[in-house]
């Protein structure tokens, strides 16, 4: 009885935790969505502006804008992705230096 009651309770654990995990995938796709819509307005306001004739700019100023947002993009990209990297142990000698 004992055995089964811990086979009973290992299941419900594996699914208690999968749902965990569906939980908080469908929380990540509510925030992100959210903050994508946000961030796409934002970037519409921006594209605005290349419309308006009160403003005036060069190549440069358009280069230097966009190359930090690209940074900033990869950057996030980078944080996200890593959560999918296999992290090597430090201790490990190899001769692939």
């Amino acid at each position: 009885m004992d055995n089964m009651e811990n086979t009973n309770f290992e299941e419900n654990t594996e699914t208690s935790t999968t749902a965990l995990d569906e939980e908080k995938a469908v929380r990540f796709q509510e925030e992100s969505k959210d903050r994508m819509a946000k961030i796409c307005q934002q970037i519409a306001f921006l594209e605005k502006i290349a419309g308006k004739r009160t403003v005036d700019y060069t190549p440069e100023n358009v280069d230097k804008m966009f190359s930090y947002l690209e940074t900033k993009l990869s950057e996030c990209k980078a944080t996200f992705m890593s959560k999918f990297e296999d992290e090597k142990p430090q201790n490990d000698f190899d001769f692939d230096f």
